[in-house]
């Protein structure tokens, strides 16, 4: 997968809240010919309000960002990295969603990205239960990565990137690996035949809805739901920059990586999907 010819780019985003596509610090680790030739970390005003919750679990605060450029100010110095690299992420469609959300939000268009990620590279080598949890936390410590700050954008892009070497050395190159980021260039339309009354937004809702049937949200994932809701965010990338769906993705983030919901919270994600 990673040849002479290829550039790899860890990429991990921090946010500012759960609701609004915003970023409020970006890392980036850049590989060449197997061999780590440039990191960046950027503090980026968000211009959308911060969430208690969010501040807890990476330690920006509004304060921090005084000053940073907003995004479409950083974009054009990280631009060109999302082009002819593979990107790599901790679960992708997090990350990429909120890039590709955050230049949808500024009108900025969103480049053609070829992406990796690193929690369906686990998915597809072994069960959950092998290491516990497909957390990066948790695959660093198997795999004795440093992760000496986790939730700083950098470090965990660093984290990713060695991940997703160790995952190759150790279990090898799988062909569903890197793909095409699929981004929605029209506005989401409903499938042909049934449910003609329903929008796409609807469509979608109660698609979601029918697959996470006896999911309790409170509770840590049996392995086959994890994997099935995991599948559906990868298919379903391009929703996650657009209203219910980037709040909805957040939630599900933290179910698939071992992050019960509070009980306010699953009440708010049931809210969301209509049920």
């Amino acid at each position: 997968m990673e040849t002479k010819e290829t550039r790899i780019v860890a990429v991990d985003v921090e946010t500012p809240n759960g609701r609004d596509a915003a970023i409020c610090q970006i890392g980036i680790v850049v590989a060449e010919y197997g061999e780590i030739v440039r990191t960046e970390s950027y503090l980026v005003d968000p211009e959308v309000p911060f969430d208690p919750v969010n501040i807890s679990i990476h330690g920006i605060t509004p304060a921090d960002v005084l000053g940073a450029p907003n995004f479409p100010t950083l974009w054009p110095k990280i631009a060109g990295y999302f082009t002819g690299s593979v990107i790599v992420a901790h679960n992708a469609a997090f990350d990429l969603g909120m890039i590709a959300g955050t230049l949808t939000r500024y009108g900025i268009p969103v480049p053609e990205i070829t992406y990796c990620c690193t929690v369906q590279m686990a998915r597809r080598r072994f069960a959950r239960e092998t290491y516990g949890s497909y957390r990066l936390d948790t695959l660093c410590a198997a795999f004795d990565i440093p992760l000496t700050d986790h939730h700083d954008a950098l470090c965990d892009a660093f984290a990713c990137y060695k991940l997703y070497r160790e995952l190759l050395l150790e279990y090898g190159e799988d062909p569903r690996d890197v793909r095409p980021y699929k981004k929605r260039a029209k506005p989401m339309e409903k499938p042909a035949g049934r449910f003609s009354t329903e929008s796409g937004t609807e469509y979608e809702l109660r698609k979601l809805r029918e697959l996470l049937l006896g999911v309790h949200p409170e509770t840590f994932l049996n392995p086959g739901d994890a994997m099935t809701i995991a599948h559906w965010m990868d298919r379903h990338a391009d929703l996650c920059a657009d209203p219910p769906f980037d709040t909805i993705y957040l939630y599900l983030y933290r179910m698939i990586s071992d992050k019960p919901l509070t009980c306010a919270e699953a009440q708010e994600l049931n809210r969301l999907i209509g049920r």
